[in-house]
């Protein structure tokens, strides 16, 4: 028997065997929104002007470093778990200064590395971490039924 769910139930599309939450379905989206965000915030903060392309530039080797670390990790198979935020933040952030640094012929001075770094980190296992308590809190308000 399927339940429809109410405002409480915000972050479940289906109760049922086949629960998904709507995290495990855009982690992708999210985790890419922690890469434009890093890239947007540090040319914002060093004062560049830039347009989409500059913004687009600065992320492209991390968005790339991402997407081959979503693969090589299968994290569409526990999208929302830290060790795979864990894993996609280590991921992006190496293949990310190698791509940068040899493919895309830009800096990788080691304080950019390690803001980087914790920027990635941060966000990429914050946001699951945000998820884990939302979820644990909506499992104490359901009701338990037998």
């Amino acid at each position: 028997m399927e339940r429809r769910l109410g405002a409480d139930d915000a972050l479940s599309l289906r109760v049922g065997a086949d629960t998904l939450p709507v995290m495990n379905r855009w982690f992708w989206a999210l985790d890419a929104a922690v890469v434009v965000s890093f890239a947007v915030i540090g040319r914002e903060d060093h004062g560049f002007v830039s347009d989409v392309w500059d913004y687009l530039r600065v992320a492209a080797p991390f968005l790339v470093a991402l997407a081959a670390s979503i693969l090589a990790t299968r994290a569409w198979r526990h999208p929302v778990d830290i060790r795979t935020g864990l894993a996609l933040a280590i991921g992006t952030l190496v293949l990310g200064m190698l791509l940068r640094r040899f493919v895309w012929d830009n800096g990788t001075a080691p304080t950019f590395i390690a803001v980087t770094a914790a920027y990635l980190l941060a966000g990429m296992v914050g946001w699951r971490l945000v998820a884990a308590g939302i979820r644990r809190i909506v499992q104490q308000r359901r009701p338990v039924t037998s």
